[in-house]
C-alpha cells in the first residue's frame, strides 16, 4: 500500500492506496492536481486521467473514508459520509482509504484544486 497526501486548501489528509492495477497506475501519475467540489457525502471531481479498471473489481457503494475512481464517468471521489445509502451508486472502484479522522473533510465547502502527492 502506497502512502499519499491530499491537500484541500489548508486541509491535508493522509491516505493509503491499495494494491490494484488502478492504484498502481494512479501512483505513476503523482503528483497530480484534480479540481474537486465538496458535497454532503464527499469530495468529487473529474479526473484528468484514465485508470485501468478490472470489471471484477467495480462495485456498488462505498465505506466512509474510501477513495474511489468511477471508470464510466471518469471522476475521482473521497467519501466521508452516507455509506449506509451508498449501494444505490454503481460504477465504483476503490483505490484507497483515508488514514485518520474524517472530520477535517466534513468541514470542507466549495471547490478545491486538490494536490495529490506521494508520501515518502
Amino acid at each position: 500500500m502506497r502512502a499519499i497526501a491530499m491537500h484541500f486548501g489548508d486541509v491535508t489528509v493522509s491516505a493509503r492506496l491499495n494494491d490494484t492495477a488502478a492504484a498502481r497506475a494512479f501512483v505513476a501519475l503523482l503528483p497530480v492536481t484534480v479540481r474537486m467540489s465538496a458535497s454532503a457525502v464527499g469530495i468529487c471531481g473529474a479526473a484528468p486521467f484514465r485508470l485501468p479498471a478490472d470489471p471484477a473489481s467495480v462495485h456498488r457503494g462505498w465505506v466512509n473514508g474510501d477513495i474511489n475512481y468511477n471508470p464510466g464517468g471518469g471522476w475521482l471521489a473521497v467519501f466521508f459520509d452516507d455509506e449506509e445509502n451508498s449501494l444505490r451508486y454503481g460504477d465504483q472502484l476503490t483505490i484507497g482509504r483515508i488514514a485518520g479522522p474524517l472530520a477535517p473533510l466534513h468541514a470542507l465547502a466549495g471547490t478545491y484544486d486538490v494536490l495529490i502527492e506521494a508520501r515518502v
